[in-house]
């Protein structure tokens, strides 16, 4: 029997908000997506071309996205998904920053999660005891 709470909707969006913040406050906030609840939080808006990076003032988000359209490795009972170069590949990927990484880390476990990386450059969250 399954005993994992699931988040609901406004609990991941929350997360994905806290993510983002994160990035943000620490410079890190460069081409990268954060997919949750049919949306992607995005550093570049495909609209204009633009690409915001660590931008307070322009916060693109889009509708209807699914990760799978980007990459392969998600979880079936999707939660949050994320992709990422730059800065948050090296911190999550190759251990640079892992102070700030550890931080990161509280930011899934609070909640009941863990993030498994599909590629170097993505990964995606699934409950802790499932």
């Amino acid at each position: 029997m399954n005993t994992v709470a699931k988040l609901t909707q406004k609990q991941i969006e929350k997360l994905a908000v806290e993510i983002r913040t994160f990035l943000l406050e620490h410079d890190m906030w460069v081409d990268t997506q954060i997919y949750f609840n049919g949306k992607c939080f995005d550093t570049h808006d495909k609209e204009t071309g633009e690409f915001y990076y660590n931008d307070l003032e322009h916060l693109v988000v889009r509708e209807n996205e699914n990760p799978r359209k980007y990459f392969e490795n998600v979880a079936e009972d999707h939660i949050l998904s994320m992709a990422f170069e730059g800065s948050v590949c090296h911190m999550l990927w190759y251990g640079t920053n892992p102070g700030i990484k550890k931080k990161f880390d509280k930011i899934f476990e609070k909640r009941g999660l863990y993030y498994e990386f599909g590629d170097h450059w993505n990964f995606t969250c699934y409950y802790i005891g499932e």
